[in-house]
């Protein structure tokens, strides 16, 4: 399995419009940061995209993403959910009689499935109601059937489970993606963010599911305190409970640099025993590859 970090940023994206702090106005590409996203290549070459934010379009031309198997949302913010037209460009329902070739050739392809929680769905459905509307003229809309599973499905070969999180008072979704082995065991990769809390439920369904855990992404927003997202701190403290053998920050603002961060944590390090067995603990960056 393959997953590329589309988006590492918070909401407004690093360089935020208007800004001219030291890290807005780096030079450092670690501290460019698009909104919050990720793609998932399977070992049976399924693709899955991690919320669908405002500048998917820019993510899928530099990472050169040509096709969407399925997309996992956590929540509807806009910096999660509204790039999503841009899916019919994999997908695409033409609303009147066509003659090309190509664009007959793409009508065939199914509906993309995505996968959110039920308050989710709902969101999908107002802010994108000409998707499911018949429309008498014009171009193409996005071709999804939408789905909120409360257990465990799979995608292809990958095994997929929801994880209840919340976002303050919002319910959000994580997502733990696993894979089985040659060897019969299972490795999976948990992607958790935009939360500030996780209920020991959650905690022991990623750890009975996961097998081996290689890697934990995390909400890690800023050092100070935040009323819906972990802190730096806070997200280490909850990946001790998630043993995994990468940490991975994300959702991260243009508060401290990529390299501050990576100090802070080192510092940080030894008031977190848990985590002591990790291989390594780490802001993630925009085009980051991580496998296992």
């Amino acid at each position: 399995m393959k997953f590329i970090f589309l988006g590492t940023g918070t909401s407004h994206g690093i360089p935020v419009i208007g800004c001219d702090c030291k890290v807005c106005k780096s030079s450092d590409p670690h501290d460019r940061r698009y909104r919050c996203s990720a793609y998932v290549t399977t070992n049976d070459s399924k693709h899955i995209l991690i919320d669908c934010g405002p500048e998917f379009r820019l993510q899928a031309l530099e990472n050169n993403i040509r096709e969407v198997d399925a997309v996992l949302l956590t929540h509807s913010h806009a910096d999660h959910l509204h790039g999503l037209d841009d899916l019919r460009i994999f997908s695409t329902a033409f609303s009147h009689k066509v003659t090309n070739p190509k664009a007959i050739e793409q009508m065939k392809k199914p509906p993309i499935p995505i996968y959110t929680n039920q308050n989710t769905l709902k969101d999908v459905k107002v802010r994108f109601d000409y998707v499911f509307r018949t429309h008498k003229q014009g171009g193409g809309v996005a071709k999804i059937q939408l789905f909120a599973p409360e257990s465990s499905f799979n995608i292809g070969d990958t095994q997929i489970t929801p994880i209840p999180m919340m976002h303050g008072s919002l319910p959000v979704t994580g997502w733990l993606l696993s894979e089985s082995q040659n060897d019969g065991s299972k490795k999976s990769i948990a992607y958790l963010t935009d939360l500030n809390y996780i209920s020991d439920s959650s905690i022991k369904l990623i750890n009975e599911k996961c097998g081996k855990l290689v890697h934990l992404v995390i909400d890690g927003l800023r050092v100070k305190e935040h009323s819906t997202h972990f802190t730096i701190l806070e997200a280490m403290q909850c990946a001790a409970k998630i043993p995994a053998e990468h940490v991975w920050m994300t959702h991260i603002t243009h508060e401290n640099s990529h390299e501050e961060i990576i100090e802070y944590i080192k510092e940080q390090l030894p008031n977190v025993p848990g985590l002591k067995n990790c291989k390594s603990v780490l802001p993630a960056y925009d085009r980051l590859e991580i496998e296992i």
